[in-house]
């Protein structure tokens, strides 16, 4: 069974703005895509929320 932390991590997310700014622009750019029916733009859409992603494995920092 899966069951989250209830502790705050140490410190402030220094990505916390980067990670939501790539979410909004790759969700917008994925369903844009999707409504248009252009498959370019939903795979761009799909890298900036890959990137996106990969930014919570990056350290907290101070």
């Amino acid at each position: 069974m899966f069951r989250p932390a209830r502790k705050k991590r140490e410190g402030a997310d220094r990505f916390q703005a980067w990670k939501v700014r790539l979410f909004v622009t790759g969700a917008a750019a994925a369903f844009a895509g999707m409504a248009m029916s252009l498959s370019w733009l939903v795979w761009i859409g799909i890298a900036v929320l890959a990137v996106a992603m990969a930014l919570r494995f990056l350290p907290a920092g101070d």
